[in-house]
């Protein structure tokens, strides 16, 4: 199984993921009750925009997200480095994505963390605001949870699970495919990959 970053190349990304397809080469070998880890979020302030990590890399390498899931991922791990989107505000972008099937794109990996940036806090939590409402508008359940300090909303729809959270004028989407994470740990599992995204150290500028 191959573990290597490749960079994917600056590509403009939506902010929803599209649909991830699960496809496995060899059975992956499950670990009981694994312990999930907790990180510290950086302060960001609406005066003092920040970029998002520059690589994956620094967010979470495929052996810790393996570690938080519980089991291994199979495929390959990979990312998109976006562009700035002037009409919607939007400064940086970097998507992470984790178990992508031998000979599929990006997209179809079973897991998935978005990082974008915004020119202000107030912008990227409309941001969150306007998934959201999306989300509840097409019938998905939705709970609120803790990020550290931060207001979360879990997503729970047919194909996915999804956890999205403003951080300053960062936003962070968390997505794993239905089935991916275990029923009784997806909320923290799901907290602990967003912990990760903003435990990251930032790009530069905003």
């Amino acid at each position: 199984m191959n573990r290597r970053w490749w960079a994917a190349g600056s590509a403009v990304a939506a902010f929803v993921f599209a649909g991830l397809l699960v496809a496995c080469s060899s059975a992956p070998q499950p670990t009981a009750h694994p312990q999930v880890p907790t990180f510290s979020t950086r302060q960001t302030t609406s005066a003092a925009p920040v970029a998002p990590p520059k690589s994956c890399a620094a967010v979470a390498q495929a052996a810790d997200v393996d570690q938080i899931v519980g089991h291994q991922l199979v495929g390959s791990a990979n990312q998109v480095v976006g562009i700035p989107q002037a009409n919607i505000s939007r400064t940086g972008r970097l998507d992470c994505y984790y178990g992508i099937p031998a000979g599929q794109p990006v997209t179809a990996a079973v897991l998935s963390i978005g990082i974008a940036s915004y020119t202000d806090a107030p912008t990227a939590q409309h941001r969150v605001t306007l998934t959201v409402n999306s989300a509840r508008n097409s019938g998905t359940t939705t709970s609120d949870l803790k990020v550290g300090t931060e207001h979360a909303v879990l997503l729970a729809g047919a194909q996915a699970q999804e956890l999205v959270l403003s951080h300053g004028n960062l936003t962070v989407l968390v997505r794993a495919n239905n089935g991916v994470l275990t029923h009784a740990t997806i909320g923290p599992q799901l907290v602990a990959l967003a912990q990760r995204a903003l435990a990251a150290p930032p790009g530069k500028g905003g």
